[in-house]
């Protein structure tokens, strides 16, 4: 799997903590088939989603991926829950603020992807390259941090070499975003719109699940949520109920109040 490497992004260790916010439905499906979805860049609702890697493409015909449109590309976006440490006074402010994204989760991405609950799951970098060298073998992978440029100043776009780092550079409107994306391109135009690699055992690729936060009106819907995510990933085998590497493996966000487990 290749690395895009843009401006000061650096290589992260496999071991690095990626999250990925799901809606209700999708945190189901992931629950009951246990597959990791891949979708066409093209069906993203970002309309500009690519217009970097679509404009270039024009002028660099010698590139390997000169021939291919948006309709190859299948991506998969998940969050790093960093924070741009000069919005701080000092590193230990910094760092506070990141263990708290981390442990309740970012208001404007529950707000995004999980409107009507949802869940935010986290597993690493290397435990995804392990299921796309193990099921994507028709595909060519890509990895790596997104950078975030205005739309009007492509500067830093101009510097990057190869049009697939294009597809690794996002509007600054996506910044609370702080995107990790996988990036795979099909060697031939896919009638579908998504792609499926199977994860395994939940419990061995999620490192856990954080419920969407609760409000007044749907308390009932984190607590369902909680015991499904519990009642489902969690084998008979293991012990220690509902913890993973001595923390808790699934907990409801507290970002507006704490909750109780109980239903």
């Amino acid at each position: 799997m290749e690395t895009c490497i843009i401006g000061e992004n650096k290589n992260l260790e496999a071991e690095t903590p990626i999250y990925k916010y799901l809606s209700m439905e999708a945190f189901l499906y992931l629950l009951r088939y246990k597959t990791l979805m891949f979708s066409k860049l093209s069906s993203w609702p970002d309309a500009l989603e690519g217009a970097r890697f679509e404009f270039f493409r024009q002028m660099k015909k010698d590139d390997e991926y000169s021939n291919k449109t948006k309709e190859h590309f299948f991506g998969s976006a998940w969050t790093l829950q960093t924070e741009n440490s000069c919005l701080y006074l000092d590193s230990d402010e910094h760092i506070k603020a990141e263990d708290e994204l981390r442990k309740c989760g970012s208001a404007s991405m529950w707000e995004g992807y999980c409107k009507n609950g949802g869940v935010r799951i986290k597993t690493t970098i290397g435990k995804i390259e392990a299921v796309l060298d193990q099921h994507a073998n028709d595909y060519k992978c890509h990895k790596g941090e997104v950078l975030y440029e205005p739309s009007d100043y492509w500067k830093r776009t101009l510097s990057t070499s190869g049009l697939i780092s294009k597809l690794f550079i996002k509007r600054v409107s996506f910044r609370h975003e702080s995107e990790y994306r996988f990036i795979l391109v099909a060697n031939e135009n896919n009638t579908t719109n998504q792609a499926f690699f199977n994860v395994g055992r939940l419990y061995d690729f999620v490192d856990e699940f954080l419920i969407s936060p609760a409000t007044n009106n749907n308390v009932w819907i984190a607590k369902m949520l909680y015991h499904y995510a519990v009642g489902t990933s969690i084998s008979p085998d293991i012990t220690g109920s509902n913890h993973k590497d001595g923390k808790p493996y699934c907990r409801i966000s507290n970002l507006y109040g704490n909750i109780s487990h109980e239903i």
